[in-house]
């Protein structure tokens, strides 16, 4: 070819090169025009000569092909990257090429970020996400403070108080008055489904506006929808409306029967509005539907404390003005209802208000999953700088060849970066699995317990920790490696391996550290929920079926009639096969669904002559014969209740509790008891069955007979040497025989009420003492490692050793003292966060001191063996080492 022809192709060539990346072109655009132009060279021999405008089609047509499959290949995206690009790339291939070292890393990033990845949804949603409402800040549950008059400063309001809020103005904008009820549900469009009961929330008309929430289809109330001459309309949740209505829209305008009052459909609510009540306002599983009052809040009594009530403040409202304007009605309230006796209204925000009771426990899973990402920051940083010993010789030879520092450090943190994020990529899997089982054991009355889910939020916030922590366990390693020569290659083959033994000794140290202190927390928390199972509630819960029967005045119009059907219904009950007792009361243990009223017990020896003493706030309950007997609930002193007489006086039967107060050295049956302005006479007394909490005692309790009052609820008890679960077939066709229009609900083994009240402790238990084994398991990995490493380091000196005639057991005794001297420094550097942790666990624990002695020393107990193992495995290697060869090898 001519020079000009060369020239020629050379510039074309160079114009096709812009078709390949600019790092392509840098790398290898003269390699490749070198490559076309001797190929044009040999093509323009004699006889070997090809048109040149068709070399230049082939060049064009190759550079498209090949140019645009550069600019596609991901690899080029990894370039175009940088440095950063590339030696991610080249990370990716070095952990391919180590599949057990990359293997295990995932795996205990998978585990431990996604155990954190749980609790800090449960956590996020619960304690800090804010609710679903306009401005939930602004919201306020109003209490009555009634400690002038007896120990309860978290009372109802009476419906004067809430027409009062709503009126205040200043600080306060609105206020509503809530009040739960259930209802049977019946309604036309179901056919031949059976009735049901439905959580109904009764509220001002101004609920859904108070809130900031409207309906999805329909409306809301109307201002002047309240009072005895308001139209009868409810507004449906949306889960009753998918369930019972199939979703209908055109369920808007149709009619329904609550109680067998009929109700107009005026609007359905949305598939996320979950009203976030407050536990007062009675069982967990929520409101299904919503009704407006049918009476005016100021007409009712004042005196009689019905109603929770909720304020939003105005905008710029601070907490300090809101409890003054609260306040100020409280005042008024008590001047005019109360004789100025004392009595106060205070509110308390609605985001504290609902996380109050659980706070401690999930602040305490907060911290325990901190801990435990320290614990695996520190674990992985152990295990890469392992890696980077193990990689001494190639960083050496890296930097003898001219590798600068920064490039060492880039390729080491690329690593790691890449491992964190991969690991916290599973974990999110691992978390929403996770997340659906702690929220299926989680109680029924956990706020916001619907929420609790794993988002793109939380996804990207995990893969933005794992990244983070990847890079903050690898700059040790890529620290150190940074700094590797072939001298310090060989210095550091002395006896104790140099500055980078010290380094993971001091990362091993840390770990043990924080592994105690998880572990000491774990096993407080498990010791604490053993005492929770051991706690004597006050009744036998083994072998019970309750079954929750509703009755009202719109099916049975007389007392008479009602009386008769809880009289049949116990008696066919009773005459099931392996039935022992049959009772019924108005609430069955641990699920506060008492009334409470102040007691006088007039001429008790221990009356002092003060009111908030001789008058105490006591949970009543409305019981029928039989029902002691059938909870196991022991009769201390007289008798059961019998069926009344012509003439007979009105019984009660108290417990334990206020026995013992008024009684302290008689007897309580055949005193009298004041209850309003009714006396009765008491004929017993009873072991106090705990109703709000397994593990202490509630507020006294007095049993009255039912028989005088029969309309509402009761739950029948029904004690059976059989198996509960093969009852429940059968109670159901006992009542749909009696009376098939009756919406039985809650049927249940009472040992599963037990069970439920527990869940909370047991998550909290089963999750800190998850995060505890793991962190143990962590420490004896880093242990393991630091001990194995230190054999391989020091099996010259090993061997010299045993050529100088030490035998087996004196060199493992050595290397098992290296071992346990770490434990030991890592236990002393726990002891202020074993301090700190207890004081933080303080309101969850109970039945134990936080600083239990015997739980602190099993802990250390556990960590020594664990230790000790984790050490004589690779400490056993010493009787391997043939000294002759390990000399020579030097």
């Amino acid at each position: 070819m001519g020079s000009g022809r060369i020239s020629l192709s050379e510039r074309w060539l160079r114009l096709l090169l812009r078709l390949y990346p600019a790092d392509f072109r840098e790398e290898m655009g003269d390699s490749l025009v070198e490559a076309y132009l001797d190929r044009y060279a040999k093509a323009a021999k004699p006889g070997l000569g090809l048109p040149l405008g068709g070399m230049w089609a082939r060049a064009l047509a190759d550079s498209v092909r090949n140019g645009l499959g550069e600019r596609l290949r991901p690899a080029v995206g990894w370039r175009r990257a940088g440095n950063w690009g590339r030696d991610a790339e080249v990370a990716l291939r070095r952990l391919v090429r180590a599949p057990a070292f990359t293997l295990s890393i995932l795996g205990t990033l998978t585990v431990g970020l996604g155990a954190f990845a749980v609790v800090f949804t449960v956590v996020d949603n619960v304690l800090i996400e804010p609710l679903p409402y306009q401005r939930p800040g602004d919201l306020y549950f109003v209490w009555r403070d009634y400690r002038a008059f007896f120990d309860l400063n978290r009372g109802w309001l009476g419906g004067p108080d809430v027409a009062a809020l709503d009126q205040a103005g200043g600080a306060i904008a609105a206020a509503v008055g809530l009040r739960r009820d259930r209802r049977t549900l019946a309604d036309s469009a179901a056919g031949d489904r059976d009735p049901e009961e439905v959580g109904v929330m009764l509220a001002s008309p101004n609920l859904f506006t108070v809130l900031g929430v409207n309906p999805i289809l329909g409306r809301g109330f109307a201002p002047n929808e309240i009072g005895p001459d308001r139209p009868p309309v409810v507004v449906l949740g949306h889960d009753l409306w998918r369930r019972r209505f199939g979703g209908d829209p055109g369920v808007i305008g149709r009619s329904l029967r609550l109680n067998g009052d009929l109700f107009t459909v005026i609007g359905v609510m949305d598939r996320d509005f979950h009203f976030v009540r407050h536990s007062s306002l009675g069982p967990p599983e929520g409101a299904e539907a919503y009704i407006n009052f049918a009476y005016r809040l100021a007409d009712r009594p004042a005196g009689s404390g019905a109603f929770a009530g909720l304020v939003r403040a105005r905008p710029g409202s601070s907490a300090e003005q809101v409890t003054a304007a609260v306040g100020a009605v409280g005042r008024s309230i008590d001047r005019e209802h109360f004789n100025s006796r004392g009595l106060t209204l205070h509110p308390v925000s609605l985001e504290q208000d609902l996380v109050a009771q659980v706070r401690p426990a999930f602040l305490l899973l907060g911290l325990s999953g901190i801990f435990l990402v320290l614990v695996l920051t520190v674990n992985l940083a152990t295990l890469l700088l392992a890696r980077a010993v193990r990689r001494e010789r190639e960083f050496a030879v890296s930097r003898a060849l001219g590798a600068n520092q920064a490039a060492l450090v880039r390729a080491t943190l690329a690593e790691a970066g890449l491992l964190g994020t991969v690991g916290a990529a599973a974990a999110v899997v691992v978390a929403i699995w996770g997340t659906r089982a702690v929220v299926a054991l989680a109680p029924a009355d956990l706020p916001r317990r619907e929420a609790i889910v794993v988002d793109w939020r939380v996804a990207a916030i995990m893969l933005g920790l794992g990244a983070l922590l990847g890079l903050v366990a690898g700059a040790a390693p890529a620290f150190w490696a940074s700094r590797s020569t072939l001298s310090m290659m060989l210095r550091n083959t002395a006896v104790r391996g140099g500055g980078r033994g010290r380094l993971r000794r001091s990362l091993v140290v840390v770990q043990v550290a924080l592994c105690l202190v998880l572990l000491s927390a774990g096993g407080l928390v498990a010791r604490s929920f053993g005492a929770l199972l051991r706690s004597r509630p006050g009744f036998d819960p083994n072998g019970v079926l309750t079954v929750r029967v509703p009755i009202g005045q719109w099916r049975y119009p007389d007392n008479a009639s009602a009386v008769a059907f809880h009289a049949r219904l116990g008696d066919e009950l009773s005459a099931l096969p392996g039935v022992l007792s049959v009772g019924a009361g108005s609430a069955i243990p641990l699920t506060a669904g008492t009334d409470q009223s102040d007691v006088v017990l007039p001429g008790a020896p221990g009356n002092t002559g003060k009111r908030e003493h001789d008058a105490p706030l006591a949970d009543l309950l409305q019981v029928r014969a039989g029902w002691f007997r059938a909870l196991g609930i022991r009769m201390l002193a007289g008798r059961d209740f019998e069926p009344p007489r012509p003439g007979s006086p009105r019984e009660a039967i108290i417990d334990r509790t206020l026995a013992a107060e008024f009684f302290p050295s008689g007897t309580a049956t055949g005193t009298r008891i004041v209850i309003g302005q009714d006396s009765l006479l008491v004929v017993g007394v009873v072991d106090h069955a705990r109703q709000y909490d397994l593990h202490r005692d509630g507020r006294p309790q007095v049993y009255l007979r039912d028989d005088d009052d029969t309309y509402g609820a009761l739950y029948f008890a029904v004690r059976s040497r059989r198996p509960v679960a093969g009852l429940v077939s059968e109670v159901r066709a006992v009542l749909r025989r009696i009376d098939p229009t009756i919406a039985v609900s809650e049927v249940r083994a009472l040992d599963g009420v037990v069970d439920d009240s527990l869940r909370q402790e047991r998550v909290t238990a089963v999750l800190i003492a998850g995060f505890s084994l793991g962190a143990l398991l962590l420490a004896a990995m880093g242990l393991f490692g630091v001990i194995a490493g230190s054999v391989a380091r020091r099996r010259h000196e090993i061997a010299v050793r045993m050529a100088l005639g030490a035998d087996r057991n004196r060199v493992l005794r050595l290397v098992l003292r290296e071992g346990a001297g770490l434990v030991l420094l890592g236990a002393a550097v726990a002891v202020p966060g074993i301090y700190l942790s207890g004081l933080r666990m303080r309101g969850v624990l109970v039945g134990i001191s936080p600083f239990d002695p015997l739980t602190l020393a099993v802990a250390v107990a556990a960590l020594a063996l664990v230790s000790l193992a984790a050490c004589y495995l690779p400490a056993n290697r010493v009787g391997q080492i043939q000294p002759a060869e390990a000399l020579r090898e030097e």
